[in-house]
């Protein structure tokens, strides 16, 4: 599959955040590339912006976004089912490089939405109602 990029922002050699022709950003880091929706990104950079501010809380989620302790000492950063383990200098890497991509989106026109139960959240079904009258 041939896929074209646009970078949003930039950290360092194997570390980036990307726009795909699709509408999806691609978090390349290291050897993972990781898709993300777009109107997800508020929510990765509210959960990494509430871990900037007190840096030792045991555990954050925003939607499908967790982060909480590694073992090895450094921290878990969970986005569904695929998870990063990174050092407190990788996550203010990310921080950082989120909070560019934000910005630079914005200068785009690519407006950053944030749904608070729209198709980033997991759709709960609903037991049907038995009724209460039966013949």
């Amino acid at each position: 599959m041939d896929l074209q990029l646009t970078t949003l922002a930039h950290a360092t050699p194997g570390r980036m955040l990307a726009f795909a022709q699709d509408g999806t950003l691609r978090l390349l880091w290291d050897d993972a590339t990781l898709r993300i929706a777009l109107f997800d990104l508020p929510h990765l950079a509210a959960l990494l912006e509430d871990w900037a501010q007190e840096e030792e809380l045991p555990l954050l989620r925003r939607g499908y976004y967790r982060l909480e302790p590694a073992p090895n000492g450094g921290l878990q950063l969970w986005l569904n089912n695929v998870g990063l383990n990174l050092s407190r200098d990788d996550l203010r890497t990310l921080t950082s490089l989120i909070a560019a991509a934000e910005e630079r989106l914005t200068c785009l026109g690519k407006v950053v939405r944030t749904r608070p139960f729209g198709p980033g959240f997991r759709k709960l079904g609903a037991p049907q109602r038995k009724s209460l009258w039966l013949n």
